[in-house]
């Protein structure tokens, strides 16, 4: 499964194992495409909006599917399913110049049954997020977290 693009332009590829021709399932851009632990969901970020990129999803037959109304920055690796495949653990950047300020990260759970969405977790500082992954329990959210506090300096050594 990928995003790419073919001679129909942008779209969501599912690419055969075996060598086959790929199969186009979705039109537009398909950034980060994630499959649901029991294989019948695929979600995706799609074009991008005002600065966020709304998930969109799919069946593996190319079927879409309609999803609540999920925003994740552009071009972050940010929405995972959870083990049951019963909701997606997506975040958030709240910063007005994007992930590299760092100003905030909020983590949150939408319930695909019930359509809830519950946040999970708000974090400050001056580090940015790259990507994260659940446990396999799906208690815990695993996360880089990258701080770009440092001093470039030469030291001429003498000889």
């Amino acid at each position: 499964m990928t995003g790419g693009s073919d001679e129909q332009g942008l779209g969501l590829f599912r690419i055969p194992i075996d060598g086959g021709t790929p199969v186009r399932l979705a039109k537009g851009l398909a950034i980060n495409p994630v499959w649901s632990p029991d294989g019948s969901l695929i979600v995706y970020a799609a074009t991008s909006v005002s600065g966020r990129q709304p998930l969109a999803a799919v069946r593996p037959d190319g079927t879409p599917v309609e999803l609540p109304q999920i925003q994740v920055a552009p071009g972050n690796r940010g929405h995972r399913f959870l083990p049951k495949g019963k909701g997606i653990v997506f975040r958030q950047i709240n910063a007005p110049g994007g992930a590299a300020t760092g100003e905030s990260i909020d983590f949150w759970l939408e319930d695909l049954d019930g359509k809830t969405k519950t946040h999970l977790a708000h974090l400050t500082g001056r580090y940015a997020t790259l990507s994260f992954d659940i446990t396999p329990d799906g208690k815990r959210i695993v996360f880089d977290r990258v701080n770009e506090n440092s001093d470039i300096v030469l030291i001429d050594i003498p000889r």
